[in-house]
């Protein structure tokens, strides 16, 4: 998991790309955060969902690997 201000500052990198491509010419690191302020807290939502899913999913794998190794024994 990376932490959410490495996150946010991706998603604005994400966000001045689209920027770039929509207008034809460069946009600022601190226009790009102007308008990726508006959406933020819905993909801020999203990664911690995902995350969520990500830890269920690693503790589920090692309880069956120490089911396993219980089973072998």
């Amino acid at each position: 998991m990376i932490s959410l201000r490495k996150a946010w500052f991706e998603y604005v990198a994400k966000i001045r790309k689209k920027l770039a491509r929509k207008s034809k010419t460069a946009v600022s690191h601190r226009e790009a955060m102007k308008v990726a302020a508006e959406t933020w807290p819905g993909e801020k939502v999203k990664l911690q969902a995902k995350w969520k899913r990500i830890e269920r999913k690693r503790l589920k794998e090692e309880a069956k690997d120490t089911k396993n190794k219980v089973i072998e024994s």
